[in-house]
Parts: structure tokens; C-alpha cells; sequence
């Protein structure tokens, strides 16, 4: 967690220290408001391609039972027909799994944020952060909460260790926001603290909901497993939230919040008739591309078994000529590339007009 924390730690940090500056109260959850806001934005373009894909997959259920109506008893060409099927639609069904790989690794990365707040958001050099878990007597996860925590209550055991400008931003450094304290873990204290998992676990139930909402209403119901795991999950966070500081739990209510208005906006914006429509046209180019390409395929797997070769040799044959011809048409776009680029630079250099051919 520690490479993913670093980058986000910095980001973290920026944030943290311009409300800082400007003296605004429970600077630390607002930061994390705002890094949350920060990655929704940046990992927008993803869920709108997610959306998108989510949409097509909904039209294309109809072909998919076809599909399986003809070839249900023969798994392996079913499975073979669907793939060719996939590509000629121009869909790949991974395109869904990138957000939720992106929103498990900023987790993971904002659990090292909050878990080390020294390391990240104070930049104590890591020697000191080492020479003080000395002190406080054991290396656990919660060791610079709990150094920083000593401190604030007045503990004198650091005082040779850190200078004064350190322990300034430590005696500074104030976790709270709403009333609650962000570095304090639940399950450990008890108290009203226990409303930030339980509030992270219904936000969660609510996401949930609503996702399978939405893709039922596309014509996507989850099949049995798929949404007993979907169900699962929230029970997973409440356990986790419970067990990690309250920080973890808020980050994950707001996240659910966001996450809420995200999937109804887009549900919205992109549904399957509008998403069908606007991918009509570079589909029906795939589907060119590739019966161009499977007829190319053919010319020449004929001529090689002509040749003699066999039909299983003359395919694979085929096979590597196409991928030999992509790769030559790559290179010669290349090449145009680098010469288009090099004859504007020469026309800057003389003053003179350039225009693509």
C-alpha cells in the first residue's frame, strides 16, 4: 500500500495544506472530501466508458441468446461464436472492470494516507518517524496515530527526538471533523464513532441498489452469484470500516454519495437506445474491417492449400500473414507520420505556408 500511498499522499498533502493556510475548520475531512471529488473527476472519463460499454452489452443481450439458443449444447463453439460475435460489435467486456480496479487501488492507497499521516500529509523524515516507533515501544499500523495522539496529550517522550518546527505541525495537526476523529478506530473506542461504519454500511446497501436498479432496467439482471456477492459487499465494508480508522469509513460514505448521483446521472445520459445509436457507425466500420479482413484470410489460405498445404497449416499461415500486413501498415503510417512532421518543421524554418496532404 505503500507505493500507492505515496502519490496519493501528495495530493492529500496539497490539499490539506492550502485549507491549512487559510485556517478552515476541519481542514482534514474537508481534504478528503476533496481528494475524493479530485479522483471522481479524474476517473470520470472511465466511468462514462464503463457506462457506455454497460449500454451496448444491454442491446446486445438479444444476440447473445440467440447465440446460445443455437450453439447452448456445444460449449465450445458457443464460447467461439460469442468472441467472433464480441469483436465484430466492436465490445469488449473487460471494459467494466477497470473503475472498480481503480477504486479498490485508491483505497488501498488511502489507507496508507490515513494510517500515516507523518509520513504523508507532515513529511516527517523517515528516520525520525523510525526513531519514535522505537519510543512508543511497537511497530503497528496505528503507531503514528498513536505517536501523534502521546504528543497532543502531552507526552514529553519525543521532545529530544523531533525540533520545534515538527512538533509545531504535530501539536497543529487536528484529525477531527463533524466531531468525529478521523484517526480513531470503532471498533476500539466505541461511542458515537460506531455511526461512521454503520452510515458507510447503508450508503453502500443504497449503491448497491441502485446499480442493480439501473442494470436490470437495461435489460442486465445479475445472475444468482453475481448478485449475492453484489449483496455481500456491504457487509464486508461494514466489518472493514469497523476495524480501520473512522477516516476509512468516511472516505467510503462519501464515495458511496458520489458513486449514487454518478450512476443515475449517467444511466441518464448514456442509455442503451442513445449508446446503440451513437456506436452505429464505428460498428458497422468494425464489421467492415473484419469481413475485409476474414476475406483477405480466406484468398490467402486458399492459395497455400493449393500450394499443397494443409487446411490447418494453411490457416495458421494466414493467420501470421495478416498480423506480418498490420504491422507493415503501421510502420508506413509511421513513416508518413515522421515526414509530415519533419516537412512542417521545414516550412517554420523557412517562413513558409504548410499544408497536409
Amino acid at each position: 500500500m505503500g507505493i500507492l500511498g505515496t502519490p496519493l499522499g501528495w495530493i492529500m498533502k496539497w490539499i490539506y495544506d492550502f485549507l491549512f493556510h487559510f485556517n478552515i475548520a476541519g481542514a482534514y475531512g474537508w481534504a478528503l472530501v476533496l481528494f475524493i471529488l479530485l479522483t471522481k473527476l479524474l476517473t470520470y472519463p472511465l466511468s462514462v466508458k464503463q457506462q457506455k460499454s454497460t449500454a451496448r452489452m444491454a442491446a446486445f443481450q438479444p444476440k447473445l441468446k440467440q447465440l446460445e439458443k443455437q450453439y447452448g449444447k456445444d460449449k465450445n463453439r458457443y464460447q467461439q461464436e460469442m468472441m467472433k460475435l464480441y469483436e465484430e460489435e466492436g465490445i469488449n467486456p473487460m471494459n467494466g472492470c477497470l473503475p472498480m480496479v481503480v477504486t479498490f487501488l485508491l483505497l488501498f492507497g488511502i489507507i496508507d494516507v490515513i494510517y500515516n499521516p507523518l509520513k504523508h500529509l507532515l513529511q516527517v523524515p523517515a528516520d525520525l518517524i523510525q526513531e519514535a516507533t522505537q519510543i512508543l515501544g511497537r511497530a503497528t499500523s496505528t503507531a503514528q496515530l498513536e505517536i501523534i495522539s502521546a504528543i497532543q496529550n502531552g507526552s514529553t517522550a519525543y521532545d529530544g527526538l523531533f525540533d520545534g518546527s515538527i512538533m509545531e505541525q504535530i501539536q497543529n495537526f487536528d484529525m477531527n471533523f463533524l466531531g468525529f476523529n478521523m484517526g480513531e478506530i470503532p471498533n476500539q473506542v466505541w461511542g458515537l464513532l460506531v455511526i461512521i461504519p454503520i452510515v458507510s454500511f447503508l450508503t453502500q446497501i443504497v449503491s448497491t441498489l441502485v446499480s442493480m436498479k439501473v442494470q436490470e432496467k437495461n435489460g442486465q439482471k445479475m445472475q444468482g452469484g453475481m448478485k449475492w456477492f453484489m449483496l455481500a459487499m456491504p457487509l464486508m465494508s461494514l466489518w472493514i470500516a469497523f476495524t480501520l480508522p473512522a477516516g476509512v469509513g468516511f472516505y467510503w460514505i462519501v464515495s458511496n454519495l458520489l458513486m449514487i448521483l454518478q450512476t443515475l446521472l449517467l444511466a441518464k445520459l448514456y442509455p442503451p437506445e442513445k449508446v446503440a445509436a451513437m456506436s452505429s457507425k464505428s460498428i458497422e466500420k468494425t464489421r467492415a474491417k473484419m469481413r475485409k479482413k476474414r476475406e483477405q484470410m480466406e484468398i490467402y489460405q486458399k492459395r497455400m492449400e493449393e500450394k499443397g498445404m494443409s487446411p490447418v497449416k494453411a490457416a495458421a499461415s494466414a493467420a501470421q500473414h495478416m498480423d506480418r500486413g498490420n504491422e507493415h501498415q503501421k510502420e508506413k503510417e509511421l513513416a508518413k507520420s515522421r515526414l509530415a512532421e519533419a516537412r512542417r518543421k521545414m516550412a517554420e524554418k523557412y517562413g513558409d505556408d504548410y499544408k497536409e496532404d
